[in-house]
């Protein structure tokens, strides 16, 4: 966190006063680390997380599934978040399986989807076999199909987002496919703070929002929807209302949720995402 922010403050210029700008976060995890970017930009931030991570426990069958790769270890390991990896890991350690879950995937071949997944591989003492360059699982689906994966076997750890294709690429190419969940994106438990910010950003009193994963998106399309709302979100955020993602598969869902120009950094870190929103912000100062 202390390096973003340093890299932060090199890389905005400090002399553009931002304090009249306010921006929505609808992140739930690393909500405060963005709001404290954002506030050395200056900015007014309005904290309503649109989505909240949910952990699978053990009544969902995680700690079977895990005792099953350990007994038969897989042939490949699609590591596909950070956040997912560390949680298993966290999990085995609980049960008291790490140990024999870090042996059993010392035999597999690991694809990460990004450094985040391979650092946690990495972290949990493991190697990384192969790690996608774009950080996308696309990538990832066509680099095991192009080493063959028929009639192998892949575990799959899935993100919190039920709504991806891999898993069927990859038993198309002859695959068998377990699919691993470790947690789940939900609704807010409590959306009194996504309410807030759809009634800013209808009411022009928000400059712009921050979206971190493509389920934010839909769960404040969602609720304002819940609301009757949701035509009017749309037109603010296709208009006034600047919709950062932090990339390209959150800015594909805010596509798809009808969001016509979501704007996305060049490099798609936290840090990135909120000097792009201070730049993007910036260049309204004298226009309008």
């Amino acid at each position: 966190m202390k390096r973003a922010a340093t890299w932060l403050a090199r890389k905005v210029p400090n002399d553009v006063d931002l304090s009249r700008f306010t921006v929505g976060v609808t992140a739930d995890r690393r909500s405060e680390d963005q709001a404290i970017l954002l506030r050395r930009l200056g900015v007014q931030v309005i904290l309503g997380p649109t989505v909240r991570t949910l952990p699978v426990v053990e009544a969902d069958g995680l700690r079977p599934l895990t005792e099953s790769i350990i007994a038969a270890p897989p042939d490949y390991l699609v590591a596909n978040t950070g956040l997912g990896i560390r949680t298993w890991m966290g999990w085995a350690t609980t049960w008291g399986l790490e140990a024999e879950l870090r042996e059993a995937l010392g035999q597999v071949r690991i694809a990460a989807r990004g450094p985040k997944a391979s650092g946690a591989v990495s972290m949990a003492g493991l190697e990384v076999w192969w790690r996608s360059p774009s950080e996308q699982l696309a990538d990832v689906s066509r680099h095991l199909i192009g080493e063959g994966v028929e009639g192998q076997r892949v575990v799959f750890q899935l993100h919190g987002d039920d709504r991806q294709t891999t898993t069927a690429e990859l038993r198309a190419a002859g695959a068998e496919v377990t699919e691993l969940p470790v947690y789940h994106w939900d609704l807010p438990e409590d959306a009194r703070g996504a309410g807030l910010l759809i009634d800013m950003c209808c009411n022009g009193e928000l400059d712009a929002v921050t979206f971190t994963a493509g389920p934010a998106v839909r769960n404040l399309v969602e609720l304002a929807d819940a609301e009757g709302r949701a035509g009017d979100l749309l037109a603010a955020l296709n208009n006034r209302v600047v919709a950062a993602c932090i990339g390209p598969v959150c800015a594909a869902v805010a596509v798809e949720e009808g969001i016509e120009h979501p704007i996305m950094p060049a490099n798609w870190r936290l840090g990135s995402l909120v000097k792009l929103v201070g730049e993007t912000l910036a260049a309204r100062i004298g226009t309008g």
